[in-house]
Formats: C-alpha cells, structure tokens, sequence
C-alpha cells in the first residue's frame, strides 16, 4: 500500500484556496464600541442586527448616537421600488429601531419619516417622544391619511390623536382645502344613514365579522440575535404596557414582541375614519362620543304604506340629520375651535344608503 505524504507547503496552499468561515457570534462574544462601529457599516444585514443587540445590551451610547445617521444615510436601502424591504434587511432594521426605542435614544423626525412607511408602529414611538413643535408638520402630514403605505390611516390617527391634544399647536396649520386642522377633521367627517324599507318597522343594520388571533411561531435565523418587533394596541383592559397617546380615554399602546414569536390581538387600532373622526369632534365638544345628537352610522327603517309617504318620511330624516350636522359646527365655531368662514365652508358629509327588503321592490 503507497501513501502520499502531504507537504507544509501544500497544505497551506489547500487551505488558502479554502472559503474563510466568519467566526460564529454568540451574546458572549467580546466587543468593543470600535468592532460595533465596524458592524454597524458594513453593508452586512446579520453584522448590523448584531451591532444593534450589542448597543442595546451594552447602552453603548456612541453606537446608539450613530444609528439615526445610519438610517438616513447607509447604502442598505428600506426597500426597492416601495415594496417591502427585504427580510434581512428588515430584520436590520428593525433591530436598530428597538434599540433606539428601548434606550429611549433620540432619533431626529428625518429619519423617522424615512422609516414610517414600512415600521410605522416604531415611527408612532419615536415621534411621540418629540416636543410637539418639531413633530407637528409630520403629524400634519400624517394626517392626509396616505393611501398605498403600510399603516397609513393607523399613523393618521395617531397624528390626529396628538394633534387633538395640542390645538395650540395646530395654529397657523393649514390644509389643501384651505381649512384648519380642526375644520380639516370636520370637512372629512362623515355620518351615514343607512335607511332599510320594509313591510314592517323592524331596525336591522347590517352585519359585521372581525377575527383576531396570534401569530405563528417561526424560528429564529441561524446565525441570528433575537430581534423585536412592536405593534399597537387600542382600549385593551389587558394590556399593561407604555401608553403612546391617551385622549379622554381612548387609550392606544405598544407592545414589544420578539420577532419569532410575536403575538395578535383583538384590539387592534382603528384608522382614522367617520367613528374616530367623530371622536374627535366629541372631544372637542367635551362630551363622550355617544352622547352626541348624531352618530357615524344611524340606521333608519321606513315601513312602506305608498311612495308620497315613503318621500316624506326620506326627507324628514335626512333633514333632521343635516340640522344636527350643521349645529355640530356652530359648537365648534362657538368655542373658537372652527372660524365663522370654515364654519360657511365645511361640515360632516351626509352619506344615505337606501336597502329595499320588499319583494318586489316598490322603488323601482
């Protein structure tokens, strides 16, 4: 039997023809702000989701400083062509952002617009932490509600939420139909009147179905530290968690939840829509939403007797809608909220929707 006797030399050639395998890092591994530094530039989703679990665990407050600048500007972009981002690099990313949120590090309103369409519960945080004065063109913004954007009429809301709190900030705010802030909310508001005609005087307003549920469990990548995500959570008597915004008890908090295990809810938040607008416009009036004269959706039911009488009683209600509509902003204009022009100029729009249960219908 022949054996052939490897050389040094080729060996050490074999080797360096060899892929170099990255050291494995583990929570333990030695650190210091310089290697996170490194970490955090590299263009490396899993090096970056590392410098971020180390900042946090360490309260490294040099690489926590650099963070916000590495959002605006790093080479690693959030997403392409507006989709979402890549699930490593929102992996990245989002580890960033729970380190910031969690050290409670500042994170100027640049880097937070940059963020909000894809993370917008973390870009809900971090703006709830600004003095108002530098957050409120963004809440502003916010407020158009902006369609074709994750979590668009979710950040509406909230925008709208803190800047019913601070009225004082909104002066001077003005929107592209030429009103203010709170006129803005009032001209977008809406009460529909859903108006069944019938054999008899039954009211029956038609059905809703929610669902609500958690998650399920994924595993964590190979390689990976623990990362965290955040949602939102609205008047659950469950929750025990940090308050983003309170408004005469409408109550909306965050959860932190570990990305491969997060959890659901039935409590999810609402957009801002007719039933949080009105709200809104029952906040300002001082009274709680169901102890206004109208509601976002009011169910009427018209018992057919001929089409002179059915005419009649149509008008009726939807007259006696528009006059509380319409008494609604004098309110507002009273307590200096809307101006006598805006108050000319906008009100709640009246949406009527007319089912007829008869068979055959008599209306057409």
């Amino acid at each position: 039997m022949r054996y052939s006797r490897l050389t040094p030399l080729f060996l050490l050639a074999l080797a360096a023809a060899l892929p170099a395998q990255e050291p494995v890092i583990t929570p333990e591994t030695p650190v210091d702000s310089k290697i996170l530094h490194k970490w955090l530039f590299s263009g490396d989703p899993l090096l970056i989701a590392w410098a971020a679990d180390f900042a946090r665990r360490r309260h490294d407050a040099q690489i926590l400083a650099e963070m916000p600048d590495f959002l605006v500007h790093s080479s690693m972009p959030l997403a392409y062509g507006g989709d979402e981002p890549p699930a490593a690099q929102g992996d990245a990313i989002g580890a960033i952002l729970d380190a910031l949120i969690q050290e409670n590090a500042p994170v100027p309103i640049r880097a937070i617009k940059l963020i909000a369409p894809f993370f917008p519960a973390q870009a809900a945080i971090l703006i709830s932490r600004l003095p108002i004065g530098q957050s409120r063109l963004t809440l502003q913004n916010w407020t158009y509600e902006a369609t074709g954007i994750r979590g668009g009429r979710i950040l509406a809301r909230i925008a709208a939420m803190m800047l019913a709190r601070n009225l004082e900030a909104t002066k001077g705010m003005w929107y592209r139909n030429g009103g203010g802030f709170v006129a803005n909310v009032v001209a977008a508001s809406e009460e529909e009147l859903w108006i069944a005609v019938r054999s008899d005087n039954a009211i029956e307003g038609p059905g809703e179905s929610a669902g609500c549920g958690d998650w399920p469990l994924s595993e964590i990548p190979n390689g990976w530290p623990e990362t965290y995500t955040y949602d939102l959570v609205e008047n659950d008597p469950e929750a025990r968690t940090p308050c983003l915004v309170d408004l005469d008890g409408d109550r909306i908090v965050f959860r932190r939840w570990p990305e491969h295990a997060r959890g659901g809810s039935c409590n999810a938040v609402a957009g801002l829509d007719p039933t949080t607008r009105h709200r809104l416009i029952a906040y300002w009036l001082g009274v709680h939403d169901r102890e206004m004269s109208w509601n976002a959706f009011e169910p009427f039911t018209i018992k057919w007797t001929g089409k002179a009488a059915y005419q009649l009683q149509l008008g009726k209600i939807i007259e006696s809608q528009r006059e509380k509509l319409h008494a609604t902003v004098d309110a507002l204009c009273e307590r200096g909220l809307m101006s006598e022009d805006e108050a000319k100029a906008f009100a709640p729009r009246l949406v009527v929707t007319v089912q007829c249960e008869i068979t055959p219908c008599p209306l057409q």
